[in-house]
């Protein structure tokens, strides 16, 4: 008999990796260490910047229409009046339809009741003449130089020798004809509003103040 006690196997040392018995491969490095997120791993969210400067580009200023309308507006008005402005005044003013002429101060000599010559040489104590008043002549002529026949208001103003207003009359021609003249004498007489202290023979010369024509449909 073998006296000899029996024989352990020596201990093995604890395989502390993960590792294939007999492998020849070193052992994996240990797991990476945990970081702050946005420094390892997943990227984190981007900064946040003020709108317009990341991100979706700025909206574009918004145009103001207002102003630019009412230039327009303007402008369109302006021209229509100027169109306007211009067909009025291309030669159509009705004051250019109407000369004055031969003004001058007539002195009618006294007449008795019938018109006719005076005579007062008679017995009677009473006055066969009637006395007559000064009045200052003028010759007017209309020319109708529209397309239609129209009616015409004409006012007429006297001036002394300096040219200050003496006083203001009144002349008019009914139905002219496109084309037609019609030629009158008027005058101012004692019934005319004249200017205080004014007289007729004060009168010098007359000019046309205004002239409104009235055009006629027939």
């Amino acid at each position: 008999m073998n006296d000899q006690a029996p024989q352990h196997p020596e201990s093995q040392p604890t395989i502390s990796q993960p590792e294939l018995v007999g492998s020849s491969q070193p052992p994996l490095p240990p797991a990476p260490p945990t970081q702050p997120g946005g420094w390892y791993g997943a990227p984190s969210a981007p900064p946040t910047q003020p709108a317009g400067w990341y991100g979706a580009p700025p909206a574009a200023p918004r145009r103001r229409r207002g102003p630019v309308i009412g230039a327009v507006a303007a402008v369109i008005l302006l021209a229509g009046g100027g169109v306007t402005w211009w067909a009025l005044t291309r030669g159509d003013d009705p004051i250019d339809h109407v000369e004055l002429s031969g003004g001058k101060l007539v002195e009618e000599e006294p007449t008795d009741s019938y018109g006719g010559e005076c005579d007062d040489t008679d017995e009677y104590s009473y006055n066969d003449c009637e006395s007559e008043d000064s009045v200052y002549e003028f010759k007017y002529k209309i020319t109708n130089k529209g397309d239609g026949p129209a009616n015409y208001s004409v006012i007429v103003n006297a001036f002394d020798e300096d040219g200050d207003y003496v006083g203001q009359t009144y002349i008019g021609a009914s139905h002219v004809a496109a084309g037609k003249t019609e030629t009158e004498k008027s005058e101012f007489d004692e019934y005319t509003a004249l200017e205080d202290g004014r007289e007729l023979s004060d009168i010098d010369s007359v000019k046309v103040a205004y002239v409104e024509r009235m055009a006629l449909a027939n």
